[in-house]
């Protein structure tokens, strides 16, 4: 699936497609993020997940959930545009979104493995999106973007956050004993 072109994505966008290493498809993007988070992720200790760095940060498990979310709300985004829908689309917000989630007795296994099944999805639905569906329009929030683009956008928001954790939230925390955490590839890296 070719990069999208500038008009197929709001420009509040671009922030996360600069992010992307170069002449890299969505789908080794979306398979290679995932993976190097599991990896960072898979051997912390269960208490991590309730690591903030700071006061008014979200805890680890929130961040979680929050890729969760957005790569849902995306998801749909790109089903519909795909299928011709030309109803717009409501915006989301994730901060109110974060209000009405209780991550308490979630642990991280649980969490990556919902993951794991979100990301499963938007894969299936990358597989099956033709040349001509990729470069379909629709509204969203009030702005225009193409299923191509969002699959990128997912796959930039995902190593925006990725960048975040290594740097916030992993030098503070120490893997579950008798594993160890390895260190970042660059294969994520932008």
């Amino acid at each position: 699936m070719k990069r999208p072109k500038k008009g197929e994505y709001a420009p509040l966008h671009e922030q996360y497609l600069k992010r992307l290493p170069p002449r890299t498809g969505a789908q080794t993007l979306l398979k290679r993020t995932f993976a190097d988070t599991q990896r960072l992720l898979r051997n912390l200790p269960e208490s991590a997940g309730d690591y903030r760095y700071a006061p008014d940060k979200w805890t680890l498990k929130q961040v979680l959930i929050h890729l969760i979310d957005f790569e849902r709300v995306m998801a749909f985004r790109i089903l519909s545009f795909m299928r011709g829908d030309r109803i717009a689309l409501p915006g989301f917000n994730p901060v109110f979104w974060m209000e009405g989630v209780d991550v308490s007795a979630r642990t991280l296994k649980d969490l990556l493995q919902e993951w794991k099944a979100v990301r499963d999805n938007t894969l299936f639905l990358l597989r099956q999106c033709t040349e001509t569906q990729a470069r379909f329009p629709g509204i969203a929030s009030g702005l225009r973007s193409t299923p191509r683009a969002l699959f990128y956008i997912i796959a930039g928001h995902h190593l925006h956050h990725l960048d975040t954790l290594r740097t916030h939230y992993l030098p503070h925390l120490t893997p579950a004993e008798g594993s160890e955490t390895p260190p970042a590839t660059d294969a994520a890296q932008p």
